[in-house]
């Protein structure tokens, strides 16, 4: 944790670090929490690279990476077997948009507060690696890019670290729980929600939602300016084929977003 940061070579005018939090890596993981430990590259191949392209957007930056695992008992699932009944319903919801009652939508409070807690935790190394690097006396902006059930986390992280740095942008990926807590989304430079639509007039049937994390807005995401940002959701060109319970989910299956043009809506760049 120790590596330092080249200020003078490596970045422009201030210092941009930009923090990944991947969310729950399987179920063979399953029995295992994240130790919170702040790393300097995906050591789990969580990212499929996507993490590449998007720090290939933003340079010069720095990228850090923390774990935001947990089991599936932290989850609007709560166990293995409410997941499977919800996956073996929704195959039968091929025309409705209203039967949401096949999937589970109910927020897991204890989980999120805990997957918040260990966030904060994170959040406290990660101020002790700005002080090992003697960066907490400079001009740092952090962006934070976060899958699933890493949402949580952040929020956990940006509560203890935002007092020393100034919030720059926010992806949302699929997130968990997503309308369960948030914040004042004005102060990021711009927050972006990426994923399937299940609450809007127009939806996607439950066949192809997300079952994994069924989406709803970040939590005070209609209180954003309209100029900084908003949802953006699983394009129709994107086919039905590869959409679905776990398609619409799986970061495997989010190819879609390197469709968006730096003309679009939601595209994710410096």
């Amino acid at each position: 944790m120790s590596q330092s940061i080249d200020s003078t070579s490596n970045l422009e005018n201030q210092i941009r670090l930009m923090i990944f939090v991947n969310g729950n890596r399987g179920p063979k993981f399953n029995k295992i929490t994240t130790d919170n430990s702040l790393e300097l590259n995906d050591r789990t191949g969580y990212w499929y690279h996507f993490d590449d392209t998007i720090i290939n957007r933003f340079q010069p930056v720095k990228a850090i990476y923390f774990d935001g695992h947990h089991p599936v008992s932290s989850s609007m699932h709560r166990t293995n077997a409410r997941f499977l009944k919800a996956y073996f319903f929704s195959r039968f919801c091929w025309f409705s948009r209203r039967s949401r009652w096949v999937l589970n939508t109910k927020f897991n409070e204890d989980g999120f507060k805990i997957r918040v807690a260990n966030g904060k935790i994170a959040g406290q190394k990660f101020l002790t690696y700005l002080s090992e690097n003697q960066l907490l006396d400079k001009s740092i902006t952090v962006d934070f890019v976060n899958h699933s059930m890493g949402y949580a986390y952040s929020l956990g992280i940006i509560e203890i670290i935002k007092p020393y740095i100034k919030l720059g942008k926010f992806l949302a990926i699929a997130p968990e729980s997503a309308n369960y807590q948030g914040m004042d989304w004005n102060q990021f430079d711009e927050v972006w929600q990426y994923g399937s639509n299940m609450d809007q007039p127009n939806g996607d049937v439950i066949y192809f939602q997300d079952g994994i994390a069924p989406q709803t807005p970040l939590k005070n995401l209609d209180k954003l300016a309209l100029d900084k940002g908003g949802r953006v959701f699983i394009p129709e060109e994107w086919g039905k084929s590869k959409k679905g319970f776990l398609r619409s989910h799986h970061l495997k299956w989010f190819q879609w977003f390197f469709l968006i043009k730096p003309s679009d809506k939601g595209y994710f760049t410096r």
